[in-house]
């Protein structure tokens, strides 16, 4: 993780949410390395988080420890939303970045009351709250209803952008609803058919046209 105060550059990103008059002095941009949790379930938030560039999967724990992978962030949008209007002090997913990630970050600490207090930024979060439960219902049902091999490729594409695969296979496992087996005999057939490559270390991604449209049918 690297921090460093906000650059000007970065003021349109702010003024995206209404907030171009706000005091900035103690806003920061924060960038994480492909791998890096940055916020963990249960734990404090220290931030709340615009998105610049990059790309981060959320999860979800059960009481049980499994973890439910919940959606992807792309390049856009609000982490902390939901903790700033609820008052809460905890995050209630924990988010890793699975790409370089680049983030304005404003300490809660000092922003929230004038967040909570302006009105056309609370109908924006509003806003994106919506399309964030529509994606997260979308989701849920890809985990019910779509065939395994759909939702595996799609992961992949998204886990992969240098087109190599390393994620530790237990939690894949977990978060995608099924049994450590079954996702090692999917990964097995998509080798044989020439479309991954197992390696030490991880998978190399070898057709991703061709796992592109696996995850589309």
């Amino acid at each position: 993780m690297q921090k460093q105060k906000l650059p000007p550059a970065y003021l349109g990103k702010l003024a995206e949410y209404h907030l171009e008059g706000l005091d900035l002095s103690a806003a920061l941009l924060i960038r994480y390395e492909p791998g890096e949790w940055f916020l963990h379930e249960q734990q404090p938030i220290e931030y709340l988080y615009f998105l610049v560039s990059g790309k981060a999967k959320v999860c979800m724990s059960a009481r049980s420890g499994r973890s439910l992978l919940l959606c992807y962030y792309v390049s856009e949008g609000i982490i902390g939303d939901v903790e700033l209007l609820a008052g809460w002090r905890e995050a209630i997913s924990s988010m890793q970045a699975t790409t370089a990630l680049t983030c304005v970050a404003l300490p809660l600490s000092v922003y929230a009351p004038v967040l909570r207090a302006n009105l056309p930024f609370i109908l924006r979060v509003g806003a994106g709250l919506s399309e964030k439960l529509r994606a997260s219902t979308a989701n849920c049902t890809s985990i019910i209803l779509q065939p395994f091999e759909r939702r595996l490729c799609g992961y992949l594409l998204q886990s992969a952008p240098e087109g190599r695969f390393g994620e530790h296979l237990t939690d894949v496992s977990e978060q995608l609803g099924v049994s450590y087996r079954h996702l090692l005999r999917s990964l097995k057939a998509l080798c044989e058919e020439g479309l991954l490559e197992k390696r030490k270390d991880c998978y190399v991604l070898l057709d991703k046209a061709e796992l592109e449209k696996r995850a589309l049918e």
